[in-house]
């Protein structure tokens, strides 16, 4: 099979991209972190000019592999929402000297990671062995996360450890919920691609039967990050969106994967050698699922607001009628039909949400300044007393950058994901799929607007554009 790809036998160039990637998703939402993370970004942008150089000069030889014009559309989206803030500040900023601060800061560093993003995909492209490696970075943090927490769930004789703004490495449950999924997602999207090649066709591999010994260590240690993460939403964090977006991630696999399973052995009822591997994978599904399931029913007894989440979102969504949320610390909750009060999280989020919402309606170019919030609520009401972001990315987006901000990068990702469901994705199928949807709830329904979030939503979106570049010739070559 023909490649795109520089150093194809060995490509230390693409190796050191992928761990530079691995440093930074490890370190990017612990705390205390920044020089480092500087560092890593520079150095790491630089490696990855060089690589893109090199794998356009190699694209020029083999023009019938050059990816087509659809699969450069999310790329070229990210690059329209970098325009899209200069052009802001030129001609739109309501505070230029802050944002031309933040220009210099955020957005420099997401730019850095932008270029970081893509060309780690093209280096993953040239195969999987090193897959594994990109998410080990997280799964070092989450394992020191462990163990800072094991002392303290000793000292109290409980399993639930939280201390949101402790010494934790992650400061802040928003910083951990956003790490483990992230590890959640790129784990299981890993464990699913392993056996979705690997299993289907044993003893078959574009990169030789050594890979094999991979269909066990690979798996394991998915597993094992997969379990550390969920288990720190449940006993470290007590976070919702963790455990609700662990369970609809594993879930929607689940779903796939008995359908498949179900299918592929109905076909191959006479090959052993199938039905072995489908049965191993059915089993450890449900090892897995029965701790998932677990996990969740402490969770759910621990945070009694599940039970009414659909009546508080309701409640919350009326913010004309139940206006508590101009200063909830000064007019509490509403209440339940029952005489019960919603659950002050699920309000906060939503109706901070809608409020986001309409002033977006009111000023669709945005003011140009991360965590503008409370300012641009102010206008509307001059008492307001709650927090600097709506709790939604994607709103606080809009909010920043008018529609464009609102819509540009969601829209890359929707393509993405579209594209990975439609026409195939390679090697790393279920990896896109997987990371493109956890990415667009976790930014509708988290506070990432800002800092290191906007870095690392830049990061995955460019990661994820670069794997699918490529997604087509890869897919001919697996199969």
């Amino acid at each position: 099979m023909q490649t795109l790809i520089p150093n194809s036998k060995s490509d230390k160039l693409g190796l050191s991209l992928i761990l530079i990637s691995s440093a930074l998703l490890g370190i990017w939402a612990t705390m205390h972190t920044i020089a480092l993370r500087n560092i890593l970004l520079g150095f790491g942008s630089l490696i990855a000019i060089l690589y893109w150089l090199r794998w356009l000069s190699d694209a020029k030889g083999h023009t019938k592999l050059w990816p087509s014009f659809a699969a450069w559309i999310p790329l070229g989206l990210v690059a329209l929402m970098f325009l899209w803030v200069v052009i802001h500040l030129a001609y739109f900023s309501a505070n230029p000297q802050r944002q031309l601060d933040e220009l210099g800061s955020t957005w420099m560093r997401a730019f850095l990671a932008t270029l970081i993003g893509s060309a780690t995909g093209l280096a993953l492209n040239q195969g999987r062995v090193k897959a594994p490696l990109l998410w080990l970075g997280l799964v070092i943090s989450f394992v020191i996360l462990m163990a800072q927490y094991i002392p303290k769930a000793i000292q109290r004789n409980s399993l639930f450890g939280m201390d949101f703004f402790a010494d934790y490495i992650y400061w802040a449950k928003f910083n951990g919920v956003l790490a483990g999924v992230i590890l959640v997602a790129g784990l299981l999207g890993l464990l699913i691609d392993c056996f979705r090649i690997n299993m289907a066709q044993p003893g078959v591999d574009d990169e030789g039967p050594k890979y094999l010994k991979a269909t066990y260590i690979t798996p394991l240690y998915a597993l094992l990050g997969i379990f550390l993460a969920t288990y720190s939403f449940v006993f470290i964090f007590d976070a919702k969106a963790g455990v609700g977006l662990s369970v609809i991630l594993i879930g929607f696999w689940i779903f796939i994967g008995s359908i498949f399973l179900a299918t592929k052995i109905l076909k191959n009822r006479q090959q052993k050698n199938y039905i072995n591997a489908y049965i191993k994978l059915s089993s450890l599904f449900l090892i897995f699922t029965v701790l998932v399931s677990f996990l969740s029913y402490k969770h759910v007894k621990n945070n009694p607001g599940w039970e009414s989440l659909f009546t508080d979102i309701a409640i919350s969504a009326q913010i004309d009628k139940y206006p508590n949320w101009q200063a909830p610390a000064q007019f509490g909750y509403p209440k339940r039909d029952d005489g019960t009060t919603v659950a002050g999280n699920t309000y906060e989020r939503v109706s901070w949400a809608m409020v986001g919402l309409r002033l977006i309606a009111m000023e669709p170019l945005g003011n140009g300044v991360f965590r503008s919030f409370p300012e641009q609520v102010k206008v509307l009401v001059p008492e307001f007393n709650g927090a600097t972001y709506t709790h939604s990315a994607w709103i606080d987006f809009g909010l920043v950058f008018g529609l464009p901000g609102l819509l540009i990068i969601p829209l890359a990702l929707i393509v993405i994901f579209g594209r990975a469901i439609t026409e195939g994705a390679g090697r790393y199928k279920a990896t896109i799929i997987t990371l493109t949807l956890a990415t667009l709830i976790l930014y509708t329904v988290g506070e990432y607007a800002f800092q290191h979030g906007i870095e690392i939503l830049f990061y995955l979106c460019s990661l994820l554009a670069g794997l699918s570049l490529c997604a087509a010739r890869n897919e001919a070559g697996d199969h």
